[in-house]
């Protein structure tokens, strides 16, 4: 099998019409990967596309700025950067998804998608992130060899299913 083609991070614009299609695809088989992108395994898809469908919105309004990865044509991986929008917090901004291709991930795209990120949020004046996730999979320990630093824990904030729970993880980065 050939290695696929990867380019990329891209900062979009101008979202491209099948966005939504494809954010939702990718964002289904990371989900289905054991992927901590805010669904279960068993959550309908329909409930992924609501969600992708809002970020595309908020990429088109300018509330959010979107930066992606591409492979053989194909969506590959994105990360979501939301400014702060009130007067104190107009210095942050919530990564708020990060996610690569499941047969993409351990090769270095997640950790080049953070960089575009924090140099994006720079180049917007940003000087904080803040992001959120789960345990389980070992995400945490990707975020803290990328620079960012833990700040709370939600012990049994996730609800995977019936008997499987995980905390919920605040973690931050200094990037101005």
């Amino acid at each position: 099998m050939t290695e696929p083609f990867v380019t990329g991070p891209h900062r979009v614009d101008q979202p491209h019409p099948e966005l939504v299609d494809a954010m939702t695809g990718l964002w289904h088989r990371v989900t289905l990967a054991g992927g901590a992108g805010g669904f279960a395994p068993a959550d309908p898809v329909e409930e992924i596309r609501t969600v992708a469908t809002r970020v595309v919105e908020d990429v088109r309004a300018r509330r959010s700025h979107l930066l992606t990865l591409g492979a053989d044509h194909a969506l590959a991986g994105f990360a979501v950067l939301t400014p702060g929008t009130r007067p104190v917090r107009r210095h942050t901004a919530e990564l708020e998804w990060l996610m690569v291709e499941p047969e993409l991930q351990g090769r270095g795209w997640g950790g080049q998608l953070l960089t575009a990120v924090e140099l994006h949020a720079r180049a917007l004046g940003i000087e904080q992130l803040v992001l959120i996730t789960r345990t389980g999979h070992g995400v945490e320990r990707f975020y803290e060899k990328q620079g960012w630093t833990e700040r709370g824990r939600w012990p049994g904030a996730v609800r995977m299913a019936p008997g499987d729970v995980r905390d919920q993880i605040w973690f931050t980065r200094e990037v101005g």
